[in-house]
C-alpha cells in the first residue's frame, strides 16, 4: 500500500515538473531563437568580412581587424563611446536614487497613494521609443525652466563636481524621471516586504526615521539596489537615442563600410556596459564589507566600555 502511495506521490512530481517545463519552453525557445542565436551570430561575423551575395553568404574571417579600426581609424566612434559610457555612468546613481526617493515617498500612507503610484508609473506605460525620441530633440521638453534665477548659470560659473552632478540631473529631468519608473516600482515591491515590527521596535528604542533607513531599510534594499543599477546601465545602454547606438545604426546602414564593423562596435559598447555593471558590482559589494567592519568595531567598542 506504501509503494503504490509512494508511486502515485514521484508520478505526480514528474507531472508538476512536466508542467512547469511546458510552461518554462516557451520563454526558452523564445530566448534562444531572439536573444542567443543573434548575439552569437553578431560575435561570429564581427571577426568576418561578410559578403552577402544572392543565394550567398560567405565569410572571409579578418580576426580584430574591426576592432582596431573602430578606435585606428573612425574618428568618430571613440568620442560618442565615452559620451555615452560617462552618460550612463552618471546617469545610473542619479536615476536610482531618484528611484530610491520617490518609492520611499510613494510608500507612505496618504489619500490616494495608488492614484499617484499610477501617475508617476504611466509614463513608462505610454511613451514608447519614438515619443522619448522626439522629446530629446526638444529642448524645453528636456530642461527645467528655472533660468529665472540664474541657477544653471550659478551652477556653470561654480564648476565643482556637486554643481556639475546637479547640472546634468536638471538638464536630464525628464529622461531621469522615464528611466526610473520600473525601477521605483521593484523599490517600491521591496520597502513593502520589510517587516513593519521592525521600525516599530526601532521607535520604542529611540531611532530617529534617518537612523531606520540607515539601520533597517538600506541593509534590506542593497540587493535591489544592485538590481536596478544593472537594468538602468541595460536600460540606457539600449536606448536608441543613445550617441553610439545611432553611430552602430548609422555604420550598419552605410554602403561604404563592411557589414561586420557595426557588429564589431556593438561588442565594443557591450564590453563598456559590463564593466560599469562589474563596477557597480564592486562598489555595492565592498559598501556591504566597509559597513559590515564598522558595525563590527562599534559593538567591539561597546563591549569594552560595558566591561569597563
Amino acid at each position: 500500500m506504501s509503494m503504490s502511495k509512494r508511486r502515485f506521490h514521484m508520478t505526480n512530481r514528474r507531472r508538476d515538473a512536466l508542467a512547469g517545463l511546458l510552461f518554462f519552453l516557451p520563454w526558452l525557445i523564445g530566448f534562444f531563437v531572439i536573444t542567443a542565436y543573434p548575439l552569437i551570430y553578431s560575435l561570429i561575423i564581427s571577426f568576418n568580412q561578410v559578403v552577402i551575395t544572392p543565394g550567398k553568404i560567405s565569410f572571409t574571417p579578418v580576426g580584430w581587424e574591426y576592432f582596431r579600426q573602430a578606435f585606428a581609424s573612425d574618428t568618430e566612434f571613440p568620442t560618442k563611446l565615452m559620451n555615452s559610457l560617462s552618460s550612463v555612468l552618471l546617469g545610473t546613481p542619479l536615476t536610482v536614487v531618484f528611484a530610491l526617493i520617490i518609492s520611499l515617498l510613494l510608500n507612505q500612507k496618504f489619500r490616494g497613494r495608488a492614484v499617484y503610484r499610477m501617475i508617476f508609473f504611466l509614463p513608462v506605460i505610454i511613451m514608447s521609443g519614438p515619443v522619448m525620441a522626439e522629446l530629446l530633440t526638444e529642448t524645453s521638453a528636456m530642461t527645467i525652466d528655472i533660468n529665472i534665477f540664474n541657477i544653471m548659470g550659478l551652477l556653470q560659473s561654480t564648476n565643482t563636481f556637486w554643481s556639475n552632478i546637479l547640472l546634468t540631473f536638471l538638464n536630464s529631468f525628464v529622461q531621469i524621471l522615464w528611466f526610473s519608473g520600473v525601477q521605483t516600482i521593484i523599490f517600491l515591491a521591496a520597502l513593502q516586504k520589510v517587516d513593519s515590527s521592525m521600525y516599530e521596535a526601532a521607535s520604542i528604542d529611540g531611532a530617529s526615521v534617518w537612523e531606520s533607513f540607515w539601520k533597517i531599510t538600506l541593509p534590506h534594499l542593497k540587493p535591489i539596489i544592485l538590481l536596478n543599477a544593472v537594468y538602468t546601465i541595460v536600460e540606457m545602454g539600449t536606448f536608441s537615442s543613445d550617441p553610439t547606438n545611432e553611430k552602430i545604426v548609422s555604420d550598419m546602414q552605410d554602403i561604404g563600410r563592411p557589414y561586420s564593423y557595426a557588429a564589431a562596435e556593438s561588442w565594443i559598447y557591450a564590453a563598456g556596459l559590463l564593466v560599469l555593471i562589474v563596477i557597480a558590482f564592486l562598489l555595492l559589494n565592498n559598501w556591504k564589507e566597509v559597513r559590515r567592519a564598522r558595525d563590527e568595531k562599534r559593538r567591539q567598542k561597546l563591549g569594552r566600555s560595558r566591561k569597563a
